[in-house]
Order: structure tokens, then C-alpha cells, then sequence
């Protein structure tokens, strides 16, 4: 197949072999056969590379990567994404599964409306496949020149790669990023492609459904520091991104408004933490970093930046949190951007 019209990139590492077949049928059986599945091995050590290499040789359109050193999702999606045909692309997660009618869906939407960017709902199950929820999207066609559909545009954008499809030439030219802790490049990529896009579609349509994993306290208390400093490193290039592509007011406000809530989710994670002595040391360099770089930085966003501040002053690990993420809800810049111009 030489132009198929989805390129299909699916990083696999130390995937449960259940879940992958999984996936790999949901793949292959899409409604849609114009596509192409690339599945690149991020140097897993058990049983996977062998079910892609299986796969391989049973249908034409998989292509299989091997990487010989493991350096996570975003370097394995990057192999992929160089490599890609297809017309448009999809980032799909090996845990996860596609519903037969995703690309098809998305395809007719895309083509219909001209779009650099198609974004479904999804369904969530837990580990042992038991339905236990749905993230339902509105119908939209989001023109990016006006700031009024732009904003609307970025309000449901979420961190998520598998539930969108992308226009492949808007997005080739994008790496992903590595950083300390793997958080921060998907919602990086999200917003570096919707900065050199025309036009979103969202859609109602269920296609996508995504396995949530519980984090451990294991998994905590093995980051500590560095998922804060990963916070505030991947929010210093999302700032970058917006500013530099975009540029608008609306893009600005997003930029500061993304930089307070991802805050919010430091202070969460910091409450969360299961050791007391390293909470303490957290939160030192958290506030520190409140202080010092993140409120100098907010131009906009004042009130709830000041907000922050003397939230802060309590040193409450307990109430900061709740009280920010509800100050943040009742102190929203982006429910007053109709009232700008573009």
C-alpha cells in the first residue's frame, strides 16, 4: 500500500499480550481497510516483539520497528511518525482499543469539513475491561481564526493523543518531547499541532476506548521532585509553543490559565504522596517555584494568581489543593473571552 488514507503509529512496551491482541484486532478490523498499522517495539523484553512480528506477516499492512534501547512513547512515536504514509495519522496506546467504526468516522468527518484535526469521544474501562465511564465531546466545527471557536477549540483539547486524528502534513515537521518523568509530550504535541491548524472537528461519536490504570504508591514515591520539575519544564515549552506559533490574546490567557492548573495537579500529587518527609521538601520547592517563577510569569490571570498566593500562605497541604482547583472553577479568564477581539 503505498498512500493509505490513516497511518496507524502504536508505541508497544511490556504490554499484557491480552491487551495487544486486543488492540491489534481492533485494528485490523476496522470498517475502513485504507490504512496502515505501524507498531514499533520500544525495546520490550518479554513477549511482544514476537505478537508484532506475528501480525506482521499475517496482514500487508503492518510494519513493525524495532528499537534496540527503550526511550518511552514519544521517541517510539517519532520513529513512526517519520516513516508514516498515510494522508492523516492516528497515535493510538497498545493498552487501549479502537471501536470498528473509528477511522472511517473520523475520515468522513475530516474530509467533510476540510479538517486539520479530528477529535472523538471515548469510553473508559478499567483493567479488567469493566466499563466505567464515558468522556462525551460536543459537535463542533471549530473555525481557529475566530478566537471565540478557538477558545471552545481549546477547552476540549485535553492531554490525550488516542482519541484525535491528525492532518499529517500539519504535523510531521512535530518531535515529541523526552522528559524526566513521562507526562507533558502528549499534551505538548496536542498543542503544537493545533497551533498550525485551520480547523478542529469534535464529535459526539464514541471511538475510542482507553484502559485506566490506578497509580500505585509505589509509582509516587519513585518520582517525588521530579514529576514537579517535569510539570514546570514541559509548562515553560507549552508557554513557548503558544506564544510563538500563536501568539493571539486567546493563546496567552490558555498559556497562563494551563500554567495555574497544572499547578493545581502538582499540589494534588504532592497531597497524594505517601511519605510525609518528602511531601514537606515538595511542597518547599513547589511554593518556591509559585513564588518565583510562575506568578512573575502571569499577565492575565491575576485575581486567580493572587488567589493562589495567599492559598499558599496557609501551608495546609490538606486545603490547598481543594481550594485552589475551586477558586480556578469560579475564577475562570476563559469565560470572559468573548468579550475581547481578536
Amino acid at each position: 500500500m503505498i498512500n493509505p488514507s490513516i497511518s496507524i503509529i502504536v508505541p508497544v512496551y511490556r504490554t499484557p499480550i491480552h491487551l495487544l491482541y486486543r488492540l491489534l484486532t481492533s485494528a485490523l478490523e476496522q470498517t475502513l481497510q485504507d490504512i496502515e498499522l505501524i507498531l514499533v517495539d520500544d525495546a520490550s523484553p518479554d513477549d511482544c516483539p514476537k505478537v508484532l512480528d506475528a501480525a506482521a506477516e499475517k496482514d500487508k499492512r503492518v510494519t513493525v520497528l524495532h528499537r534496540v534501547r527503550n526511550e518511552r512513547a514519544g521517541m517510539a512515536r517519532n520513529d513512526g511518525l517519520r516513516i508514516a504514509k498515510g494522508k492523516y495519522v492516528l497515535f493510538v496506546d497498545s493498552d487501549d482499543f479502537m471501536h470498528s467504526k473509528m477511522c472511517s468516522k473520523m475520515l468522513e468527518l475530516a474530509l467533510q469539513h476540510q479538517a486539520d484535526i479530528i477529535s472523538c469521544s471515548w469510553d473508559i474501562f478499567d483493567a479488567e475491561n469493566r466499563p466505567i465511564g464515558r468522556h462525551r465531546l460536543p459537535d463542533c466545527v471549530c473555525d481557529l481564526s475566530s478566537p471565540h471557536q478557538k477558545v471552545k477549540a481549546f477547552r476540549h483539547l485535553n492531554s490525550a493523543l488516542w482519541n484525535k486524528m491528525f492532518l499529517r502534513d500539519k504535523v510531521k515537521k512535530i518531535n515529541f518531547e523526552r522528559f524526566e518523568v513521562n507526562i507533558g509530550e502528549d499534551i505538548l504535541f496536542n498543542i503544537s499541532a493545533l497551533c498550525r491548524s485551520q480547523r478542529m472537528v469534535m464529535t459526539s461519536y464514541v471511538g475510542y476506548g482507553y484502559t485506566a490504570h490506578n497509580t500505585s504508591v509505589t509509582g509516587r514515591s519513585t518520582k517525588g521532585i521530579s514529576y514537579l520539575r517535569t510539570l514546570s519544564l514541559s509548562q515553560e515549552k507549552i508557554t513557548d509553543v503558544l506564544l510563538r506559533q500563536d501568539g493571539s490574546k486567546v493563546a496567552r490567557i490558555y498559556a497562563e490559565r494551563s500554567a495555574l492548573n497544572r499547578f493545581i495537579g502538582g499540589c494534588q500529587w504532592i497531597a497524594e504522596h505517601p511519605s510525609s518527609n518528602e511531601r514537606s521538601a515538595m511542597w518547599d520547592y513547589w511554593h518556591h517555584y509559585l513564588r518565583y517563577s510562575l506568578l512573575p510569569s502571569i499577565r492575565y490571570c491575576k485575581i486567580l494568581s493572587i488567589s493562589f498566593w495567599l492559598i499558599a500562605l496557609t501551608g495546609n497541604l490538606k486545603s490547598v489543593y481543594p481550594l485552589m482547583r475551586f477558586v480556578s472553577k469560579i475564577s475562570d479568564p476563559l469565560r470572559y473571552i468573548d468579550r475581547i477581539s481578536a
